[in-house]
C-alpha cells in the first residue's frame, strides 16, 4: 500500500516579504505543509539572544506572518494562515576548529487573538 504524501513547499516570495516587513536580511526560508508553516531565519545571532527577546521576537514574526498571509493574492497560501507558525533561527559559528550550530525554534499555535496581544497580556498578569 502507497503511503499518502503530505506536500511540502517553499514559497520564497513570502519570505521575502516578511524580510522585509520585519528589516531583516537574508530573507527567511518560508516552508509550508505538514499542517505548519515554518521560518528559518539563518545566521541571525537571535539564537544568542536571552530566552524573553527570543520569544518575544518569535511572536511578533508569527503576528507579522499571519498578517501578511491573510492579504497574500494566491488562494493556496491565504488558507494556510490558521496553521501553526514555527519560528526557527539557526547559527553557526567555528570554535577551536569545530563547527558550532545552535537552533532555537518556537511552535506558536493557531488561536483567535494575536500572539503578540497573549504573550503580552501573560506578561501584564505576572
Amino acid at each position: 500500500m502507497k503511503r499518502p504524501s503530505l506536500s511540502l513547499n517553499r514559497y520564497a516570495a513570502v519570505g521575502r516579504a516578511l524580510a522585509e516587513a520585519l528589516g531583516v536580511n537574508p530573507p527567511p526560508v518560508c516552508r509550508i505543509g505538514r499542517g505548519r508553516i515554518t521560518f528559518k531565519f539563518r545566521q541571525s545571532g537571535v539564537s544568542r539572544w536571552p530566552e524573553d527577546e527570543r520569544i518575544e521576537y518569535a511572536l511578533q514574526v508569527a503576528e507579522t506572518a499571519r498578517n501578511l498571509l491573510g492579504a497574500d493574492t494566491r488562494k493556496r497560501v491565504r488558507r494556510r494562515v490558521s496553521r501553526a507558525i514555527v519560528v526557527v533561527f539557526e547559527d553557526s559559528h567555528l570554535d577551536r576548529g569545530c563547527d558550532i550550530i545552535s537552533k532555537w525554534q518556537c511552535i506558536v499555535p493557531s488561536g483567535h487573538s494575536s500572539p503578540l496581544e497573549e504573550f503580552t497580556r501573560q506578561r501584564l498578569r505576572k
